[in-house]
């Protein structure tokens, strides 16, 4: 069991399905965190004369401040805790907590307050069962109207519509003078049908996964939190934001042309978030039934690789997510190879 680097946890139970938190992170692993933060200010502060991550300890902590090194080192100590806190306190949490740092100084713990929506309570179906009977058959039969499977033609039929493909492919390539990078001997086709290949693949995995979820969602009762079914038109409504943008519109304008306002929207899509965000719960269970979750490496690994690219991120919000997801993928992969 990993040593502990909290202390004085305590929880009370909120209004729609949400709990919170307060503690202490202990003193020893705060300053033991210190280091990383110094690692970290220095790859993203920008000083004259200095590289970023090559600037002397000295001249960082004159530039960003005692209590700049200090905010970021509790910044990571709760990011890397909170799987362990509600470990600890056997609070099946879901979605993003809200984290607030109620003391803070140089020498003593530092104290904090998390609010969390937590799971409801619901029973899960018989998930293995469920998952099993909708697999794919090893051999799929024919499609409608071509020749039985003795005379060979269904594969003969599938391996024209890969050639086809592979050839539309290349001739809007050609029409559009674009040139692949290829490694030495390798083909264009060869490059193409291996690519389209593996874009049917990824479609097939995903449309599995699909399946199996909306099984599970429809045969589950839950009475989902409102906190859950807000967060889920959120993302939604950033994703959609986002599509609307590139498509080359201001949302405002786009919203006189549609004659609506963004609530009226998220409006819409309250039955689609209520059924991901049951998605998610499902998923979260099966998790804490089955003990998945991401290893600590795996956790540090993905979660440095995001905070390269993403320079700015909150440290703490990034490694949550990357929990959620890496467990998610976890889940789904017990569940799409299950014989």
């Amino acid at each position: 069991m990993p040593h502990k680097h909290f202390d004085n946890l305590k929880t009370k139970k909120l209004p729609d399905s949400e709990v919170e938190i307060t503690g202490e992170i202990t003193l020893s692993f705060l300053v033991e965190c210190r280091v990383q933060a110094l690692n970290e200010l220095n790859n993203r502060s920008s000083i004259a004369g200095f590289r970023p991550g090559k600037i002397p300890e000295d001249v960082l902590i004159k530039k960003v401040g005692e209590l700049g090194v200090l905010e970021e080192s509790a910044e990571i100590a709760l990011g890397k805790e909170y799987p362990n806190i509600i470990k600890e306190l056997n609070v099946s949490a879901i979605g993003r907590p809200t984290i607030s740092i109620t003391k803070l100084a140089k020498d003593i713990p530092l104290e904090f307050k998390m609010i969390t929506a937590v799971e409801p309570e619901f029973k899960l179906p018989d998930y293995k069962k469920i998952a099993r009977d909708l697999q794919t058959p090893p051999n799929p039969p024919l499609t409608k109207g071509r020749a039985d499977s003795e005379s060979g033609r269904g594969v003969l039929d599938d391996e024209k519509l890969l050639n086809k493909e592979v050839e539309d492919v290349i001739a809007e390539l050609k029409k559009h003078n674009v040139k692949p990078e290829l490694k030495e001997g390798e083909k264009l086709e060869g490059k193409v049908r291996e690519n389209i290949l593996m874009e049917k693949q990824l479609k097939s995995k995903d449309k599995k996964r699909l399946t199996i979820i909306e099984k599970l969602t429809k045969e589950t009762e839950i009475l989902v939190p409102k906190i859950l079914i807000e967060s889920e038109m959120m993302k939604m409504m950033g994703q959609f934001k986002d599509d609307v943008t590139r498509a080359g519109l201001k949302w405002e304008d786009y919203l006189k042309q549609i004659k609506k306002t963004e609530q009226e929207i998220k409006d819409g899509w309250k039955e689609q978030a209520v059924s991901r965000a049951k998605a998610d719960l499902i998923v979260g269970k099966i998790a804490i039934e089955e003990k998945i979750e991401p290893t600590e490496a795996e956790l540090e690994h993905e979660t440095h690789h995001l905070l390269e690219h993403y320079k700015d991120a909150d440290p703490l919000r990034v490694r949550v997510y990357v929990y959620q997801m890496m467990r998610n993928e976890k889940v789904l992969e017990l569940l799409e190879n299950l014989k």
